[in-house]
This record gives C-alpha cells, structure tokens and sequence, in this order.
C-alpha cells in the first residue's frame, strides 16, 4: 500500500536539509552588503575631514583608513571574485593611508617634496578606488 505520508516527510526533509546546507554561508548579496557597509562608512569619515589643515585629524583619518582596511581584511567572504575584490579594496585603504601619513610628515617637516608625491600617490589611488568601486558595484547587481 503506498505511504502518502511517509514520502511527504521525506520530501519535506530533503526540502529543510537543502534549505539549511545552501544557507550556510552569506549570499552574494549581503556579502556585497558587508564590503559595502565598510567602503561607505570610511567614505563618509573622510568626506567629512577633506578639508582640514589640522595635522591630528589628518592622522585620525589615516588611522580610519588602516582600519578600514583591517576590517576588509578580516572579513570572511566566499565568493571568489567578492574575495578578490575585498582584497584589492583593503590594498586601496591602506595606500590611502600611507600616503596620508606621508601628507602628515610633509606638513610637519615643510617638506614640498614629498607633500607633492603623497598627493600624486592619492590622486592614482583614487583612480583605482573608482574602477573598483564600478567593477565592484556592476558584480553585486548581477543575479547569482
């Protein structure tokens, strides 16, 4: 005699174990989620220091890059292009942030030099920071 029953509690079974073995890990998208969570909180803190002079905020922006990038680092992420994408964002953070203690030491020893390196070092990270940022943003609106 067949068992309704019994074949409908293994369908729901298989349905719950696959349910909670595709859960397991973050989707893509909030994985993106989280990389972007930490690309638009630093963004705003050094948006909100851009213009100043003073050498001890200069440095707490530094120090907001570094740990931005330390963040990015120790953020656990599955998707291997996500991955790679998270590893060139933290490599992005932490040029910003040498060359922001440059700009510091620059300002602190009036040395023109090496304020007009910083500078040039920023302006190519920023170029890359905005291809990735757009490599970035055109993978995690992609289905998948």
């Amino acid at each position: 005699m067949f068992n309704y029953h019994r074949y409908t509690f293994i369908g729901f079974n298989i349905a719950i174990l696959t349910f909670l073995l595709t859960s397991c890990g973050d989707s893509k998208i909030v994985q993106c989620q989280k990389i972007a969570q930490i690309s638009q909180k630093i963004s705003q803190q050094a948006q909100a220091s851009q213009d100043t002079q003073d050498p001890n905020r200069i440095g707490d922006i530094a120090q907001k890059f570094t740990d931005a990038a330390k963040q990015l680092d120790e953020l656990s992420i599955n998707d291997a292009q996500l991955y790679t994408y998270k590893n060139d964002l933290s490599d992005v953070y932490k040029s910003y942030s040498k060359s922001t203690f440059l700009i510091i030491d620059a300002i602190k020893n009036k040395n023109i030099k090496t304020a007009r390196l910083a500078k040039e070092e920023v302006t190519q990270t920023s170029k890359k920071e905005q291809t990735l940022g757009q490599e970035i943003s055109k993978y995690c609106q992609k289905s998948g």
